[in-house]
């Protein structure tokens, strides 16, 4: 009773830190006159601030009183928010190895998210130009950022609107007094089978970018529109692989039973069977 009245605490308190930095904000940028202008970039300053820095690091704050209990079935954002579900397990000799079947696949590696890349993303967006190799945003899986990530464009101009891609996390056991050394487990466990093999195991997460722009529901700032049905999407990735001749075999864990969340963006709602398809590489 006492830990769920600290925790109902707890969020008024971020709710009401929120209103305290959007009233801040409005009063401090807000234009003493009629001009349409200012008025227009007041509210995109104002915008911009609650979604791209104050919601964030609020919901940061929030989440080190109140860790995510779950099991590592999903994704997170930095925000520690479910994002996309792990539905693939790939098995390879090394990094190497993986990118190279990945490419022959006609898979481009996703840039690194640097300022400058992100500029040639978000041009590459809004006027139709080629980037095959845009960055993807950062998600989070056993409290670190993903490995890799590859991506094919599913428009006529190689840009980054719509895109297939996938996310991989390797498979290393975590630091003795590593907080996410649970999910190492629970993984661990259910990749038995090869985790004792000379493999290297990527976990990933797939999704497809259908729709250039959405928003995010729980911050307001923007992202592409995901389709809901990730499991469709990893077997697209297992059929390029095997229709280049890189699997040796597929394999499918025991469903960890039906569940369903919510994504990021308001109309993104992922429902799977909770199975891992396990492709392992020739």
């Amino acid at each position: 009773m006492i830990l769920l009245l600290l925790r109902i605490f707890w969020r008024i308190l971020i709710f009401l830190l929120g209103v305290g930095a959007l009233i801040f904000i409005v009063r401090t940028v807000w234009p003493n006159s009629d001009n349409q202008a200012a008025i227009l970039g007041a509210l995109i300053f104002t915008y911009g601030l609650m979604a791209y820095l104050v919601i964030p690091n609020l919901m940061r704050l929030f989440h080190v009183f109140s860790k995510p209990d779950h099991i590592p079935l999903y994704v997170t954002t930095g925000d520690g928010w479910p994002s996309d579900p792990v539905n693939i397990a790939i098995l390879s000799k090394d990094k190497k190895h993986l990118i190279k079947a990945m490419r022959k696949a006609g898979w481009y590696m996703a840039d690194k998210t640097t300022f400058k890349n992100s500029l040639r993303e978000a041009w590459s967006i809004i006027f139709n130009q080629p980037y095959p190799n845009a960055p993807v945003s950062t998600l989070y899986l056993f409290n670190r950022a993903h490995d890799i990530a590859f991506q094919i464009p599913t428009n006529q101009r190689q840009s980054a609107r719509t895109r297939h891609h996938v996310r991989f996390w390797k498979l290393k056991a975590p630091r003795k007094d590593h907080a996410d050394r649970g999910h190492f487990d629970f993984w661990s466990s259910r990749l038995l089978d090869w985790l004792h093999r000379k493999n290297e195991i990527w976990i990933g997460a797939s999704t497809y970018d259908f729709k250039p722009i959405d928003i995010r529901w729980r911050t307001g700032s923007i992202t592409h529109g995901v389709h809901h049905e990730a499991d469709k999407e990893r077997d697209y990735i297992i059929k390029t692989l095997k229709d280049t001749g890189s699997v040796s075999r597929v394999n499918t864990t025991e469903p960890h039973g039906k569940f369903k969340f919510r994504g990021q963006s308001f109309r993104t709602v992922f429902t799977t069977d909770g199975s891992i398809k396990v492709v392992k590489l020739k």
